[in-house]
């Protein structure tokens, strides 16, 4: 059995897409359930969810509603729910292509294979701006742009570093997941963000260390809506400085290291002299694509010290951080100035 988990909120069009997608998969429905769960969206979420139900008898599709907000209670109600031994976790704005879970299942056919990752390629909701080319980063297998989470290493079966298997297109044997400890907090919403953590690449990171095999699996292919409020330089901005407050939950994480103030002080101090080495070299510059990069480098420093400032100040958040797993992932009650 495969457990298809969809975390959403508040995205009922997109959602009735991808749930569409995967019940028209070239895969006998007896053989995978979609778990829908609802981290309180005030749309029609559950309508939409319940039609589904209706449409396809002969699927297995549940709905949960879960209060608790952020990906990382989606994601973990979901996999505690499922009945599944391979978790596949999407995001609830994919398409997935007709013979995306048949891929996945002969992945997993392969008994050493514990992380299976796909081709995520974009779907626009207008044509993209010019300088949305800047940000397509070459890979020796391909090429990937993480702002928009996007990601092509071409047509062959490959093994991977597991940190490029992303979130919206995410398949774990369940043993595997549970033996790694599960994700890390994720999407918490804005004024939450110091309970921020790095998602699944805390988990990715795991696995790598402890020699778990991860395949790119081109078949495995899904699309990502990229609606035109995406393709701006606000939401560009946004996600640099979402990556800085990722980035600092990551580095206080690093074992072996003492967890005294002045220890975090130095992952603050280290990082950052590195970024304004960049900064100053995108200066002289000056080109349009350089400002760009200047600008969101600042906002990833914003969000690096915003985190780091959060946890020098509070104790109770730097357990929250430093927590073994999160699988009871209900949210602290930290109060944070700012």
């Amino acid at each position: 059995m495969i457990s298809i988990i969809i975390p959403t909120l508040n995205r009922a069009i997109s959602l009735k897409l991808a749930i569409n997608s995967i019940c028209q998969q070239n895969f006998s429905p007896d053989k995978f359930e979609i778990i829908v769960v609802d981290n309180g969206s005030t749309d029609n979420t559950k309508q939409v969810t319940e039609a589904a139900i209706a449409a396809y008898p002969f699927h297995k599709i549940h709905y949960i509603y879960e209060v608790e907000p952020g990906l990382l209670s989606g994601r973990h109600r979901g996999a505690l729910e499922a009945k599944g031994d391979i978790l596949i976790f999407v995001d609830d704005d994919i398409e997935a292509d007709v013979n995306w879970l048949q891929a996945i299942q002969e992945s997993f056919d392969d008994s050493s294979v514990q992380i299976v990752g796909g081709r995520n390629l974009p779907k626009y909701e207008v044509e993209p701006p010019e300088w949305l080319e800047w940000f397509w980063l070459e890979h020796p297998y391909g090429k990937l742009c993480g702002y928009l989470s996007l990601l092509d290493f071409g047509d062959q079966v490959r093994n991977i570093d597991a940190n490029y298997v992303w979130g919206l297109n995410f398949s774990i044997r369940k043993s595997a997941l549970f033996e790694l400890g599960g994700f890390h907090p994720d999407c918490i919403p804005k004024h939450l963000q110091y309970l921020q953590g790095d998602g699944e690449t805390g988990l990715t990171q795991k696995a790598n260390s402890q020699g778990y095999k991860a395949i790119y699996q081109p078949k495995a292919l899904v699309f990502h809506s990229v609606p035109k409020e995406r393709m701006t330089y606000e939401y560009f901005e946004q996600r640099s400085f979402y990556q800085g407050v990722c980035d600092s939950y990551s580095n206080i994480r690093q074992p072996n290291e003492k967890l005294e103030q002045v220890s975090l002080i130095n992952k603050i101090k280290q990082p950052l002299r590195f970024l304004k080495k960049i900064g100053l070299k995108l200066f002289r510059k000056q080109t349009e694509k350089d400002k760009l990069n200047e600008r969101f480098l600042k906002a990833y420093q914003r969000g690096y010290q915003f985190h780091q400032n959060s946890v020098l100040c509070n104790r109770e958040l730097l357990d929250w951080v430093l927590r073994k797993d999160y699988w009871n992932y209900q949210l602290p009650d930290i109060c944070i100035n700012t």
